[in-house]
């Protein structure tokens, strides 16, 4: 198995990282979207189940274990309300943490360990800051693995990409 080389992914062109900061974007827009619609008087039943319809297939989203904004609940719950804010952060900060992402590339498989809070509060009583706190220590990690799929390769010319603008 190759050596995933992560002092690369500073590296990742322009035009991809700008999809994945946008495709980041987009999921936590869609977690905000009920409140936020609801408060700009958006009320329709229809339209706000529809967003949360969106992500109905990997959440719960049980409005006592949500979030709420202006009396109205995000589109997931606490926990994976942490794991999509963790995944956009980590997008953001592991191509400034060069030799912490190196380690962990040279690793990829210990990303799972950030996952062993998250299931420790699972399994006992939590509350709304535990389940948020350890859905981020969950999500920051697991950026990292588009991060390295993005980023050149040892060896690659990526000079003649023209999506990278550094």
């Amino acid at each position: 198995m190759p050596v995933m080389d992560a002092a690369r992914i500073d590296r990742v062109p322009a035009g991809r990282f700008a999809l994945l900061l946008l495709a980041c974007g987009c999921g936590l827009a869609l977690v905000a979207a009920p409140p936020l619609f609801a408060a700009a008087g958006w009320r329709q039943e229809p339209v706000l189940d529809a967003l949360r319809w969106l992500l109905h297939p990997v959440c719960h989203q049980r409005p006592e274990r949500s979030f709420h904004l202006w009396g109205e609940p995000l589109s997931v719950c606490h926990r994976c309300t942490g794991l999509y804010l963790g995944f956009a952060l980590g997008t953001l900060a592991w191509p400034r943490l060069g030799a912490l992402a190196a380690r962990l590339a040279a690793k990829p498989r210990m990303i799972v360990l950030f996952f062993v809070p998250l299931a420790i509060d699972w399994a006992l009583p939590n509350t709304a800051a535990t389940r948020f706190g350890t859905g981020l220590v969950a999500g920051f990690p697991v950026a990292l693995l588009p991060l390295l799929a993005l980023a050149p390769r040892r060896g690659q010319a990526h000079a003649n990409n023209r999506s990278d603008l550094r």
